[in-house]
């Protein structure tokens, strides 16, 4: 967010702790993660099909993208009404391409085989006078959302109204109505419909709030919020057996640190109306089984920085009764550097690890389709050489465990493919990086024909 800022609150004390979290490699983050005793030496099972290689067969769509390479990160790829939506910008205080907005909000045209742009409208409510831009007034579209059945972007860092407001936008037609009004809604992370009612989940100097409309945004009313305590953000909502879930991040397991604490709220509507709310802690443990950290001799443990890191739930996925989740290392203020797949039960119980085929391959989104449920990952070969790999399993048997996943296809590119998406068949990527190593291709869109895997 730009201006001068004359004061520094908790929450912005956090916001620059976290700008200043280091990367490095592609796929190392502050420490080693290491897998628990109990997904060593499983039995060997029988041999995997070759994988289908389909590199030759990627046809590179290009990119509509015209900021610094850091701000093409496609940060979601969203299906609707016969467009593929694409996140991008930079929220990040810090460099690379910091502050990147405002952000043009561009689609690949699934008819037209083209890219193309849409207006945004703001009419004022006090004077009634309408305003059009191209673009969005946050620094990124980090995730588009689709709520019962209406196509929502939640403001990720507003550059206008500033920090009084959040905004939210809302697909109208061929254009999109911006709304500046949750108070106090500096970072409006993600949003909900649940029970007939909006949720926003917020980044907030009074902390991570939740907040409530009753008539499609009009108007906002403060529920609550997540904790007082660790990053003062709410980052999530989720629906897991007819409970919505607002959660905050986790200090991750670590060696010699026991505090490893993560906060949500529970939020239960009954037939009547009547709503129950909790409070709920959990450990890194619960929530990211097997998953730890080791900290250098003698390191200072700054959660966040150093030491202990803080960890949030990423690509939340509704898949027959279980919550699928990545867990994601938040790095580079309001990014995550993804560390393994997860699934929970109702009420967080039976949680586990997904156990892909390829232990090495870091998940980086999920897409549910029906009676399947796809899982697009990668591994780092060498500087400049990625294996791209999509996942599948059937939803089904989805509860019965954490294996069955099987490979569905391949490709290999200079850098990562960070989201995906589907149509009849057709895949669609879209490439990323990380503030490291930032290739030319970041923020290139390919497409794999039906046919060719």
């Amino acid at each position: 967010m730009h201006g001068v800022i004359k004061h520094i609150s908790r929450l912005s004390v956090g916001l620059m702790l976290l700008g200043a979290v280091s990367y490095a490699g592609g796929g190392q983050v502050l420490a080693s993660p290491i897998q628990s005793e109990q997904f060593i030496g499983t039995e060997a099972a029988a041999p995997a099909p070759a994988a289908v290689d389909v590199s030759s067969s990627m046809t590179v769509l290009g990119s509509p993208f015209k900021k610094a390479p850091y701000a093409r990160n496609v940060w979601d790829m969203q299906l609707f009404g016969g467009k593929i939506y694409l996140g991008h910008g930079n929220s990040s205080n810090n460099a690379p391409s910091p502050n990147a907005g405002p952000v043009p909000i561009y689609y690949w045209d699934l008819a037209q085989n083209k890219f193309s742009v849409q207006d945004v409208t703001y009419t004022n409510p006090a004077t009634g006078k309408v305003t059009t831009n191209v673009y969005v007034m946050d620094e990124q579209i980090d995730t588009f959302k689709v709520l019962n059945g209406e196509l929502y972007i939640p403001g990720h860092d507003s550059r206008v109204p500033g920090w009084a407001y959040g905004n939210f936008y809302r697909l109208n037609g061929d254009h999109w109505d911006q709304y500046m009004n949750i108070p106090g809604g500096i970072h409006v992370y993600d949003m909900a419909y649940y029970k007939g009612k909006l949720y926003a989940a917020l980044g907030a100097n009074e902390g991570p709030l939740i907040y409530v409309s009753s008539n499609r945004g009009a108007t906002w009313t403060r529920f609550g919020s997540v904790s007082q305590y660790g990053i003062m953000r709410a980052y999530n909502l989720f629906e897991l057996g007819d409970t919505l879930y607002a959660s905050s991040a986790t200090a991750g397991k670590t060696q010699g640190i026991a505090n490893d604490k993560g906060y949500m709220t529970s939020i239960k509507q009954n037939s009547s109306g009547g709503i129950q709310t909790s409070k709920l802690t959990f450990t890194s443990t619960q929530l990211f089984p097997g998953l730890s950290f080791v900290i250098k001799a003698g390191e200072v443990n700054v959660p966040g920085v150093s030491g202990q890191p803080w960890l949030k739930l990423l690509r939340t996925t509704p898949v027959n009764d279980r919550l699928l989740y990545i867990a994601g290392v938040i790095y580079n203020d309001h990014q995550a550097i993804p560390q393994g797949l997860f699934s929970a039960g109702a009420n967080f119980q039976n949680v586990r690890k997904e156990l892909l085929p390829d232990s090495a391959v870091v998940p980086m989104d999920i897409l549910e389709r029906g009676e399947t449920v796809y899982v697009l990952g990668y591994v780092k070969e060498a500087s400049g050489q990625y294996t791209n790999v999509v996942y599948r399993k059937n939803t089904a048997s989805f509860a019965a465990s954490g294996e069955g996943w099987s490979e569905v296809f391949r490709f290999s590119r200079d850098t990562f493919a960070r989201s995906f998406e589907e149509q009849n068949g057709d895949f669609y990527f879209g490439l990323g990086s990380y503030a490291d190593v930032i290739p030319a291709s970041t923020g290139t869109i390919l497409k794999l024909s039906a046919g060719d895997y």
